[in-house]
């Protein structure tokens, strides 16, 4: 518990000087598992400058991972490199490729897109 408030504190404080952002921890406890919603009132670049190196650094540093059960998207397949090594992208890519040749399932939402 004093993890999750730890990293939400440490979250509003990086987010002081952005105007109305809100920033919500929750999680699964027993994984360790913690997500933050942060609300602005409108779409600003500078919280994307903020957040995502923070949050990518802080999960390679724990040794964590930057998604989990709900896959990685668009926006998080060139992120995967802070929570996996090289050599563990090329094989998922090869079992990705094993079992998707034509490349048609989820086409470039898992991994990073060469």
């Amino acid at each position: 518990k004093q993890w999750y408030q730890r990293r939400v504190r440490e979250t509003r404080v990086l987010l002081k000087n952005v105007e109305g952002s809100l920033t919500l921890g929750y999680g699964h406890v027993g994984d360790n598992n913690l997500h933050l919603n942060i609300v602005t009132p409108h779409y600003q670049a500078q919280v994307l400058e903020l957040i995502e190196p923070f949050v990518y650094e802080e999960v390679s540093r724990l040794k964590g991972s930057i998604s989990a059960e709900h896959g990685l998207g668009l926006k998080k397949a060139n992120y995967l490199k802070y929570s996996k090594d090289t050599d563990l992208i090329e094989t998922m890519r090869t079992l990705k490729d094993l079992f998707d040749p034509n490349g048609i399932m989820n086409p470039y939402k898992l991994l990073p897109w060469k």
